[in-house]
């Protein structure tokens, strides 16, 4: 039995506890069977646990916890900038002691994996001045999802530059399974920021200018939330581009029409050369090379298009056959009710991860992957043959972004972080819904976690055998489509160009007091600088606070802001930064608001103007 201290420590330390997470203590009784606070040879409660083999082992030193703190603390890297991942809290020495050397304004992300250790602790010694920091943030949860939600909030990609592992061993001994998966679940979360951000500077501009250009179509065709539960245990085929396509991609010829083919963009071609049309076609990709390479001169008017709101509008507007919409970007936040809902699909980034979740929400079973390899052939080769990829071939070695990963045949088999990024979300998936059975037949590449791995004869002869009838599914949710009124689009789309223009007006006036306060530095004019610095806080508060403003500079400066914010954060840990280099910054965020403005002015004007020809035309 656990040698509860009985003094007051407990009531306040729960009370600041709740104070600082807004976590209540649960009413259920902890169980202590497995826990020991016992009195280290110094005189300081130790705790001790058993591991799952029924032997004790101690979370702390069992003769000076706090001086074993200290040494291992002096072994951490402490310098500003580093957010300090800390597995284990238990009685809270080792957070101590890194308390005392790291910089003020580095973060301790404390994982405690066991709440009745937790409960135990919150007894045994007075914790309030660790409950209550700022600069500690302390997740008691044994669930990966809640180290995933609460980590992927907290972390902070532009303000720390380096992400630093440390804990107690005891930890990592007795809570080893938790423990792999919690960094594992840090680093796959680091790994889809850093890609996120690379991803934003590159096509963030493209994203909401083909979201409003698209607004016309988007709002003319039926969603493909219509199209939900509509293939219920049936078989769907999703044909993905990697390399080992070339292997079984000629029988895809006898899936036609027992099974619904899915296709991404980028696999398209590559059916066409043998003569196979899909049933559907997925678009994500905002940038005109998409168009350009997958879809110009692809014969598509016998599928189905299923795009997100965000895809080059070239996409679009040559596609002959049926169109479904999906995608929510911010912009459809503008209308509230006028436009419906179209559908939401998830996706960790990839074309494929679209597919899989639509044929998912569509109800299929079993869902099928071929040519998904998320990984490079053992040749090097990206992309089957008949893709614009074909030639494509990586001949470098491994390092931080080219990694082995486990394939399907057992061995090893190289990948890269973007790869990595969607293989994760499908093994993601996979484990949140595994009442659906999923086959890999890629017959090549990376192994993914919860499928059955299957030759694509064996699956056509087992599962694709009896004929489907989908053009009669896409005909119903077509004629039951109603489109939206035109005319409150066009009046929601004229009050944000007036809102625009509004902030740029703003702006210019905060460029203004900028050049102004710069000169009052220059010459010592201490009234003079507090009157311009009172009126760029104004506006920079209000531009914090306004929603539209935010999404103007995620949107379209995404790559200046996170230079001008980086900066800002190495000033903060800085002691010789100089105000110029900060009116500079800020500046530059001002002068890349008003080119965002502007830019985001004249696509609106252009979609009105989409809407109205639109308009004139059903006249």
């Amino acid at each position: 039995m656990i040698q509860k201290v009985q003094d007051s420590w407990e009531e306040q330390n729960w009370k600041i506890y709740k104070e600082r997470y807004g976590i209540e203590r649960t009413a259920k009784m902890p169980d202590y069977k497995h826990i020991e606070i016992v009195d280290s040879r110094v005189g300081m409660p130790t705790a001790k646990v058993m591991a799952s083999n029924g032997k004790w082992i101690f979370l702390h030193s069992s003769v000076d916890p706090i001086k074993e703190a200290q040494k291992n603390a002096s072994t951490v890297s402490t310098e500003p900038g580093k957010f300090i991942i800390v597995y284990g809290f238990a009685l809270g020495y080792l957070v101590e002691a890194l308390l005392e050397i790291v910089d003020k304004k580095n973060l301790l992300f404390i994982i405690e994996p066991d709440y009745d250790l937790f409960c135990a602790v919150m007894a045994s010694r007075d914790l309030r001045h660790l409950l209550g920091n700022e600069n500690i943030y302390i997740l008691v949860a044994d669930s990966i999802s809640r180290v995933n939600n609460t980590f992927f909030t907290i972390y902070n990609e532009v303000k720390y530059n380096q992400i630093i592992m440390t804990g107690l061993l005891g930890h990592q001994t007795v809570y080893s399974d938790f423990y792999q998966q919690s960094m594992k679940s840090v680093k796959d979360i680091v790994n889809s920021k850093v890609i996120n951000i690379a991803t934003m500077m590159k096509i963030g501009p493209n994203l909401i200018a083909n979201s409003l250009l698209n607004l016309s179509v988007y709002c003319r065709n039926p969603g493909i939330s219509s199209l939900f539960n509509q293939l219920k245990d049936l078989p769907v085929i999703i044909v993905a581009a990697g390399p080992s396509l070339n292997k079984n991609i000629h029988l895809l010829k006898e899936a036609k029409g027992r099974a619904a083919i899915f296709a991404v963009g980028t696999a398209v071609k590559a059916l066409n050369k043998w003569g196979i049309e899909p049933d559907f076609i997925f678009s994500v990709d905002p940038q005109r090379l998409n168009y350009d390479l997958h879809f110009k001169g692809a014969n598509t008017a016998g599928a189905v298009l299923v795009s997100e709101i965000q895809s080059h509008p070239m996409i679009f507007e040559n596609h002959q056959g049926p169109i479904f919409v999906s995608g929510h970007m911010p912009i459809i936040n503008w209308f509230g009710d006028s436009i419906e809902r179209k559908g939401l699909i998830e996706s960790g980034g990839s074309v494929a991860n679209n597919a899989f979740v639509v044929a998912h929400k569509m109800g299929a079973n079993p869902i099928i992957l071929v040519g998904q390899d998320l990984a490079y052939a053992r040749d090097g080769h990206t992309h089957a043959t008949g893709t614009n990829y074909e030639n494509n071939k990586y001949t470098g070695g491994k390092n931080q972004d080219y990694f082995d990963v486990k394939a399907n045949d057992g061995g090893k088999i190289l990948t890269d972080r973007a790869f990595y990024q969607f293989l994760h979300f499908f093994e993601t998936w996979i484990e949140k819904y595994p009442e659906c059975k999923y086959i890999n037949a890629t017959e090549g590449g990376a192994f993914i976690q919860g499928t059955t791995l299957m030759k694509l004869q064996e699956v056509l002869d087992q599962y694709c055998q009896e004929p489907i009838e989908i053009q009669e599914m896409i005909k119903t949710a077509q004629d039951s489509f109603c489109a939206p009124n035109k005319e409150q689009i066009l009046e929601k789309l004229e009050l944000r160009l007036i809102d625009t223009r509004g902030t740029i007006a703003e702006a210019n006036k905060a460029l203004k007091h900028l050049m102004q306060l710069e000169k009052a530095c220059d010459n010592r004019q201490g009234k003079k600088m507090q009157q311009h610095l009172k009126a760029v806080s104004k506006i920079y508060e209000k531009f914090e606070k306004d929603q539209q403003i935010r999404e103007i500079a995620e949107w379209f400066v995404q790559k200046e802001l996170y230079g001008v914010f980086a900066r800002t954060h190495e000033a903060e840990r800085s002691e010789t930064d100089e105000y110029s280099h900060a009116i500079a910054d800020y500046s530059l965020y001002y002068r890349k608001i008003i080119e965002a403005a502007k830019s985001l002015a004249d696509l609106i004007q252009q979609s009105m103007d989409k809407f109205r020809r639109k308009i004139d035309n059903d006249c």
